[in-house]
C-alpha cells in the first residue's frame, strides 16, 4: 500500500476530519494514485525543512476523487482552502504554505493533483 508524507499538524487536521483533501505535485508516483485506492499517511516532523521524526501509518486514507490542476491558483480558485490547509485563514496565506514545499518551477513543470479522500 502506497506511504505519503504529511507534516504533523496537518495529519493532526486529517485525523480530526478538517482536512479532507492533499495535494501534491502531478510526479508519476502520484499520478498513479486511483479514486479507490487506501493510502498511509506518514506523519513528518521538521525542523528547518528538514524531516527529523516520521511516524509510519499515522493515519490511512481512501480516495474518493482525483483533480488535476495546471497551477496552485487554479486549484485553489476551485477547491476550498480550509479542506486543504485548514489552519489557514484565507486562500493566500494557504497558497504560501504550499509554496513552503513545493517551488514555482515545480509547480510549472509536474502541475498539481488534488486528492479528495476520507479517512478509513
Amino acid at each position: 500500500m502506497e506511504e505519503i508524507g504529511v507534516e504533523s499538524s496537518l495529519v493532526e487536521a486529517i485525523i480530526s476530519g478538517e482536512k479532507t483533501v492533499e495535494v501534491r505535485l502531478g510526479k508519476p508516483r502520484f499520478l498513479k494514485i486511483q479514486p479507490g485506492d487506501n493510502i498511509y499517511i506518514r506523519e513528518d516532523r521538521y525542523d528547518d525543512s528538514v524531516i527529523t521524526y516520521s511516524l509510519h501509518e499515522a493515519a490511512k486514507i481512501h480516495i474518493e476523487q482525483i483533480l488535476y490542476f495546471e497551477t496552485f491558483d487554479e486549484l485553489f480558485s476551485a477547491v476550498n482552502h480550509e479542506s486543504i490547509v485548514p489552519k489557514a485563514k484565507s486562500e493566500d496565506e494557504a497558497l504560501q504554505i504550499c509554496r513552503k514545499f513545493y517551488s514555482k518551477k515545480d509547480e510549472k513543470e509536474y502541475g498539481v493533483v488534488a486528492l479528495f479522500f476520507s479517512l478509513v
